[in-house]
């Protein structure tokens, strides 16, 4: 399977490697966490169905999967033969309301 970014995910991964590199001031957490997220992401190549539907966490329909890394969750879509990652959250934010707008 292909894995693939969206743009906006790609932005949620700079903002958040950004805030923990420039707001945190530590640079090496920021690099470890960005790369424990791409690893874990990647895993999905092998096993797309690694994540939970969102649909058993919320009174909806949706074809939006998650995937929790530490404190982020990744949300993807699988399309046919390719995984498209749509965002990437801090889970202690109101995360459902952003992914579900």
């Amino acid at each position: 399977m292909k894995l693939i970014y969206s743009p906006q995910a790609r932005a949620d991964l700079r903002e958040i490697k950004a805030y923990i590199r420039d707001d945190l001031q530590n640079p090496s957490a920021a690099e470890n966490i960005s790369q424990k997220i791409l690893k874990s992401c990647a895993l999905l190549k092998e096993n797309p169905k690694l994540g939970a539907e969102l649909s058993g966490k919320v009174d909806r329909d949706t074809d939006i999967r998650y995937l929790i890394i530490h404190q982020h969750i990744a949300f993807y879509k699988i399309d046919n033969d390719i995984i498209r990652v749509i965002r990437i959250r801090d889970a202690r934010t109101n995360y459902i309301h952003i992914i579900l707008q």
